[in-house]
């Protein structure tokens, strides 16, 4: 766990000058030996916030994670991860933790006052200041949400400065184990438009996967880097998507996860098992085919592995995930529904 303070930058969420501080979590493969303490899903004061905006019992949790393992040797290539509007970023541990197995190393940033809940090592509480989407008490309007993704910009950069220092530190767990020139960026929902608009803002991003996320429109230009684009349920060919579709000059592939929905792609697809639809095929086929999608798209396009079938088209193996190459044509089907 990262504690980082920008003593560059005010927290735009407050009135008080205070720095901006964010908490990053990182993933990656562990060298573990005889020992390992697991490590905790989240922490005892962010389950008893939770436990009481929802009036349940907290949970108990089990990761397949070791607190403080050491790093294994080599240079790992990042995912730098943007939660949904108002969630946490241990919400899509159950991708994190699959690519940490893979060698990835995943930094999920929680963006503090706009994240549900935000423990800080001194214990510390900050709530979200934009409400929550337990009880659909969050801001929704576009003031809110635009000025979300503009300080989530920045935190990233921030991260990525972070990041960078730490892997070129003289001594340190993760001197030399991050690849920081094959670095891309991922988000769920607001965060899948933030991780297209940061990879356009910030060139040291070199791919993008875009989780059901919101659509950027006028504001996202075009791009040559690699771009996965992975829909929940829905025919997403609408005419927003089909300029982004135009606009992605690089590698590109979209994915129709069929059956599904938007939380099918986070940690309550198991957590609330039975509340989320995962398709006919289960949770667990779910789950699988989310992993070794992201999982095809990160090897070929950022650690130097060829094209995996999984890319090319429909796949025996996950029959209800529709796949979108880049030689597709979606669009013009969609133009002509449209006329």
């Amino acid at each position: 766990m990262l504690d980082l303070v920008d003593r560059a930058r005010s927290d735009p969420y407050l009135a008080n000058g205070a720095k901006r501080e964010l908490l990053v979590r990182l993933w990656y493969p562990a060298a573990v030996g005889m020992n390992c303490t697991p490590a905790e899903y989240t922490s005892p004061g962010v389950w008893n916030y939770l436990a009481q905006t929802e009036k349940v019992p907290a949970p108990q949790v089990k990761t397949n994670s070791c607190q403080d393992a050491a790093i294994t040797t080599g240079k790992h290539p990042v995912v730098v991860f943007t939660h949904g509007y108002t969630g946490m970023f241990t919400d899509y541990t159950f991708l994190f933790e699959d690519l940490a197995s893979r060698g990835y190393v995943v930094a999920s940033v929680n963006h503090t006052y706009e994240a549900t809940a935000v423990q800080f090592p001194d214990g510390r509480l900050a709530t979200s200041l934009v409400g929550n989407h337990f009880g659909h008490t969050w801001q929704l309007d576009d003031k809110a949400t635009w000025f979300a993704v503009a300080v989530r910009v920045s935190d990233l950069k921030f991260v990525m400065d972070q990041l960078e220092g730490m892997n070129s530190s003289r001594s340190g767990p993760f001197t030399d184990r991050l690849d920081m020139s094959h670095v891309a960026i991922a988000g769920h929902s607001l965060g899948g438009m933030t991780a297209l608009l940061g990879m356009e803002m910030e060139p040291r991003f070199h791919a993008a996967l875009s989780i059901d996320g919101v659509i950027p429109g006028s504001l996202f230009g075009s791009t040559n880097n690699p771009v996965l684009m992975m829909f929940t349920g829905r025919d997403p060919w609408d005419t927003d998507t089909c300029r982004l579709w135009g606009q992605l000059q690089g590698p590109r592939v979209a994915l129709n996860f069929k059956g599904t929905e938007h939380l099918t792609a986070s940690d309550a697809v198991w957590l609330a098992k039975g509340a989320v639809q995962a398709g006919s095929e289960g949770v667990e086929k779910t789950v699988a085919a989310i992993r070794d999608y992201v999982a095809a798209f990160l090897d070929a396009n950022l650690n130097g592995g060829s094209s995996d079938q999984l890319l090319r088209g429909g796949s025996p193996e996950y029959p209800e995930v529709e796949v979108t190459t880049r030689t597709s044509s979606p669009c013009s089907k969609a133009q002509k529904v449209q006329k």
